[in-house]
């Protein structure tokens, strides 16, 4: 499929384009679409690891630079870019083009309010470290980079670690308790997975060696100075952990284009999981009444190896693709990437607790998607394989494949490349992405995933949505602060019934992520309400022509973009 087909779209009239110094102001004629490639490529030169993990080659030998001149000219661009895109006379524009601007806007906005206003590389360690990782973990990641162009960029930026970390401890006065501790966490796994990268590339370049094992020891011994630096770094006071009522609330607006507010969101998560819970309760007593003693028996091979269960992770993915195609529920490609599933690589696993998908990145159309998995240990006792048997016998993975690849997180990006423009491809909004993969966990079991009735998975599904209007409550209160890190982890505790150690640092996890990324875990039930908003009113429009193959394709073929903005695309109108 071409990569561009907006000719058609193109705006006629050209703008007067002033250069950031008006005193030294200079007429261009540019189009619309001109601009907003502007617009996108200033922000993937300021985060080059971001642009890296999106499939973009142009910045992959480098970091973000965080020094405050660079930060200072990149806002002064960025404003300037969104002033302009705002100066466009609506008279002239498509409807399609009216939408892209919204979406260039908000994509600013978001850069310019992480950089100007709520300034994470001022108050977040955990920032640098995953500028760090991130940055040679998505190229190693990137299996279409051939070897030594790979090696090459690696090297440059494992070079560029010592500096990256020095600009850190020029910007960092103060961090809040929780973040210090996580970057100081992450340091160390982050350090161990450079070893092991250097050892792999010794292996592949042996006539590099020297020039390797150079590189990655000064990588290491930076990250090891960072983590002295950040033991005697002042703690920030508790009350700014989060971002404060007034950004989060701009984030709801301009990130995601919501009608409300922290307060209505908070309110709607409160609604929500008061409905979720009650129903959970109940439901779990239903099963628990008509249980029956043997139900649950299961013959047990003499053989059955760590082997068997890895090779039935991607069976179950590839069963999925069949069932979706069966059923007549979305129109799955037939040159689709593959997706493979992959245990959760050391240095991950501090920030993936479970299970999580990890896109070959929206402009890399030949790459393959990463399913990321708990790791199977290599030896496992009678007891532990039994318990494995049993989660493949009852297929116990299917509802994990249904939210990371099919018809969740795999197809849903895969189709999204395929958007007619850089604008739409470009677009990876989390109310979309989150909302589009809960909501098909209810949905495929509506359609009959799992049976006419499966109690249990059906007490899962209640327990997600439980879970995740949880997770909004926790959300909303610590960026408005209205919670601490530790009364949002006694809170979840206690709301969600968790006994076992493993579970309640499971709950500490989350809500530490929720702490460090604002507004990403409101994204899941938030999204999937708009998804059946939209989709309900579709049915009452189309009644016995409804199908829901065309309402899936048909939301799916418009990126990853706000469903909030889907109304007016689809033809609807907002209630």
């Amino acid at each position: 499929m071409p990569q561009r087909l907006l000719t058609c779209f193109l705006l006629t009239v050209t703008m007067v384009v002033l250069t950031c110094d008006p005193s030294l102001a200079k007429t261009k004629a540019v189009t619309f679409d001109g601009l907003c490639d502007q617009a996108l490529s200033a922000i993937e030169e300021f985060y080059p690891v971001a642009s890296s993990g999106m499939g973009l080659r142009l910045h992959d030998r480098r970091f973000a630079d965080f020094s405050s001149s660079t930060v200072a000219t990149a806002i002064k661009k960025m404003t300037n870019l969104r002033s302009q895109l705002n100066a466009i006379p609506e008279s002239g524009m498509t409807d399609y083009q009216k939408l892209n601007r919204k979406l260039v806007v908000s994509n600013l906005d978001v850069a310019l309010v992480d950089l100007r206003d709520i300034q994470w590389h001022k108050r977040s360690p955990q920032l640098y470290v995953d500028e760090a990782v991130n940055g040679i973990y998505y190229l190693v990641l990137n299996s279409r980079i051939p070897p030594v162009e790979r090696l090459v960029s690696v090297l440059s930026r494992l070079r560029a670690v010592p500096g990256l970390f020095g600009t850190a401890r020029k910007n960092l006065k103060s961090a809040p308790k929780l973040l210090n501790d996580l970057a100081l966490e992450n340091l160390e796994s982050g350090s161990s997975f450079f070893q092991d990268l250097s050892s792999d590339l010794i292996r592949q370049f042996p006539d590099r060696s020297n020039e390797i094992a150079k590189a990655a020891m000064n990588a290491r011994e930076a990250m090891t100075d960072f983590q002295e630096f950040l033991r005697t770094l002042p703690a920030a006071p508790d009350s700014t952990l989060g971002i404060g009522k007034t950004l989060y609330d701009y984030k709801l607006r301009y990130e995601y284009f919501l009608p409300f507010g922290s307060d209505s969101l908070l309110k709607l998560g409160e609604a929500q999981f008061a409905e979720a819970d009650q129903a959970y309760r109940e439901y779990q007593e239903q099963i628990d009444t008509r249980h029956q003693r043997g139900l649950d028996s299961v013959y047990i091979p003499e053989k059955f190896s760590r082997q068997d269960i890895l090779n039935y992770y991607d069976w179950e993915v590839e069963q999925m693709r069949i069932f979706l195609e069966m059923n007549d529920i979305v129109t799955v490609p037939d040159d689709i990437a593959d997706v493979s599933c992959v245990q959760t690589p050391v240095f991950l696993r501090s920030m993936v607790a479970g299970i999580a998908y990890q896109s070959p990145g929206a402009f890399d159309t030949l790459g393959a998607g990463t399913f990321y998995v708990r790791p199977v240990p290599d030896s496992l006792d009678k007891i532990q394989l039994d318990a494995r048997y049993r989660y493949v016998h009852r297929r116990g993975f299917r509802g994990s494949v249904v939210h990371e690849a099919y018809p969740g997180h795999h197809l849903q990006m895969e189709i999204a490349k395929r958007a007619p423009d850089r604008v739409r491809q470009w677009q990876n909004n989390t109310l979309m992405i989150e909302g589009w993969a809960l909501y098909c966990e209810q949905m495929t079991y509506e359609e009959g995933l799992f049976g006419e009735e499966d109690p249990a998975q059906w007490l899962a599904i209640l327990g997600g949505i439980r879970f995740r209007s949880a997770r909004i409550i926790a959300d909303v209160k610590i960026h408005t602060r209205q919670f601490t890190y530790d009364s949002a982890v006694a809170w979840m505790i206690s709301a969600l019934d968790a006994k076992t150690e493993s579970e309640k640092e499971y709950l500490r996890k989350e809500v530490r992520n929720i702490a460090v990324y604002p507004t990403i875990r409101m994204c899941y039930l938030i999204g999937k309400r708009e998804i059946m908003a939209l989709r309900e009113a579709i049915e009452i429009r189309d009644g016995e022509d409804f199908s829901l193959r065309t309402f899936h394709d048909n939301l799916l073929a418009n990126g990853s973009i706000p469903p909030t903005l889907l109304w007016e695309v689809l033809g609807l109108k907002r209630p």
